[in-house]
C-alpha cells in the first residue's frame, strides 16, 4: 500500500531573526566549508545565503561597523610612484601609506611584513 500525505493549508514562509542569519553567513565562513554546504544543512537555497550576506554587509558598512578592517586603496601609475619621496629603487613596486593620524610612509615590495607590522601598529597608536 501506498502512502499518501494530505496536504490542509498553505505552509507559510519561514521567518529567520537577524542572529540566525548572522550565525548561519557566519558559519558559511569558516574554513573548508561552503556555501552550498550550509545551505543544505539549514535547508535554504544557496541564494538565499548570498542574499543574507549582501544584506548584512550593507547593514554593517551603513553603520560603519567594521570600517577599521578597510582601508581605502588607489593605485598609482608608475611615473607617480617613481616620483615619490624615499620610493623604491628602479624596478621594484612602491607602495605608500597614509595612516589616519596623517603619517605617509612609503615602502618597496622588498620589506619585510613582521617589522613594518611593528612600525605601522607604533605610529597609528600615535
Amino acid at each position: 500500500m501506498t502512502t499518501v500525505e494530505v496536504i490542509t493549508s498553505v505552509e507559510r514562509r519561514r521567518r529567520w531573526s537577524r542572529d540566525e542569519k548572522l550565525r548561519i553567513v557566519a558559519e558559511s565562513a569558516q574554513p573548508g566549508r561552503t556555501s552550498s554546504q550550509v545551505a543544505r544543512d539549514h535547508d535554504i537555497a544557496p541564494g538565499q545565503l548570498f542574499t543574507w550576506r549582501r544584506q548584512l554587509l550593507a547593514e554593517a558598512i551603513a553603520n560603519g561597523v567594521g570600517t577599521e578592517g578597510f582601508v581605502p586603496v588607489e593605485i598609482a601609475n608608475e611615473r607617480v610612484a617613481a616620483a615619490l619621496p624615499g620610493s623604491a629603487r628602479a624596478g621594484e613596486r612602491a607602495i605608500e601609506i597614509r595612516l589616519p593620524n596623517g603619517i605617509v610612509i612609503g615602502v618597496s615590495e622588498a620589506v619585510e611584513v613582521e617589522p613594518l607590522r611593528r612600525v605601522l601598529t607604533a605610529l597609528a597608536g600615535r
